[in-house]
């Protein structure tokens, strides 16, 4: 059974991270950067966190002939927004750039969902730079939330019996992390999360179903 879409609207939350990117310990010319992340999961061109695993042959039989089409079907993307500034600019450090490198998720269900499969984390190369100072700088690109490949892994393990659960719809939370440097090399890392419905959810065209 195909259920309804779900806004994400009230399930993107962030986290803060604060951390020096000075040398020599935290000192007036060695400034804070804080970050906060949101995560907005999106799928065909809309924000949603209902992620859709099966294929369906979107129909419709209004008028005289039956039209057919498959109905979308691919990875499942989110976008991220950052928030960064330094919180302790000094004359000797006025501005940073920091640099992102990659970034891992790790799925893990919801208590509400006690037969629900695991997912395989994924990681991914991301190159990313950009530039705080005294005032908040703002930021969004484009990430992997749930790929094909663990969509069809998810599909296998619900209907091939490996693992039985109350119902198909699994509730999950999503958590990145987000591995990165400074402009002096200084390693820096900070998480964001989100919380999500996977299943089979209707992502047929108007007209169709």
């Amino acid at each position: 059974m195909k259920h309804r879409l779900r806004n994400c609207s009230v399930l993107c939350i962030f986290i803060v991270v604060i951390f020096t990117v000075g040398c020599g310990g935290v000192g007036k010319d060695s400034p804070g950067v804080t970050v906060s992340a949101t995560i907005t999961p999106t799928y065909n061109g809309s924000n949603s966190s209902s992620v859709d695993v099966v294929q369906q042959l979107c129909t419709n039989s209004s008028g005289t002939s039956v039209q057919t089409q498959p109905e979308f079907f691919a990875d499942h993307m989110a976008t991220v927004l950052l928030n960064a500034g330094l919180i302790n600019p000094s004359n000797i450090v006025k501005q940073m750039t920091i640099y992102l490198d990659s970034y891992t998720i790790s799925y893990a269900s919801s208590a509400d969902s006690p037969g629900a499969p695991p997912m395989q984390s994924d990681t991914r190369a991301k190159t990313l730079s950009f530039i705080v100072t005294g005032e908040t700088t703002t930021t969004s690109f484009s990430v992997e939330f749930v790929d094909l490949i663990r969509k069809n892994q998810y599909f296998s393990d619900v209907t091939g019996g490996t693992f039985i659960g109350p119902v198909p719809l699994n509730n999950y939370t999503a958590t990145y992390t987000f591995q990165g440097h400074a402009q002096n090399g200084v390693p820096i890392t900070f998480y964001a999360q989100t919380d999500f419905q996977i299943g089979s959810f209707n992502n047929c065209p108007a007209g169709f179903f």
